[in-house]
């Protein structure tokens, strides 16, 4: 048991994978707007013994906020489980003006940020489902 290291990296998907799979809000994170319209989440801190020592010791909130901007907010809007990975680029790319590729990668490196911090998650289906 690792008290502070990093945890193991879960299983990795190859492009086409990835590309299907249906990103999805953790239902336990808030979703408010900004003053400015943006998406600022409200994201539940981790239930431990330490961060709840933490957390009352210094009176913080059980939420942290993390305020998005107009990219990251077009992306959050987009995560409901309707859309794939791959919709979500297409629509990405068309609304900023910028190749699929450039699309693809941001948009792939922003998700995985996402996923590490369990904001989202990604539903993948089956092949034969």
């Amino acid at each position: 048991m690792r008290l502070f290291g990093k945890k193991k990296s879960g299983q990795h998907l190859d492009r086409r994978t990835s590309l299907h799979a249906k990103p999805v809000l953790n239902r336990l994170v808030k979703v408010e707007r900004g003053e400015d319209g943006n998406v600022v989440l409200l994201v539940p801190r981790p239930d431990n013994w330490w961060v709840r020592w933490v957390t009352s010791r210094f009176k913080l909130p059980a939420y942290k906020r993390v305020a998005l901007d107009g990219l990251g907010s077009f992306v959050i809007e987009h995560c409901d489980g309707e859309h794939t990975v791959r919709d979500v680029v297409d629509k990405f790319a068309k609304k900023y003006r910028l190749n699929r590729r450039e699309a693809e990668v941001s948009m792939n490196t922003f998700l995985r940020d996402l996923a590490r911090r369990s904001i989202i998650g990604l539903v993948i289906e089956e092949a034969g489902a």
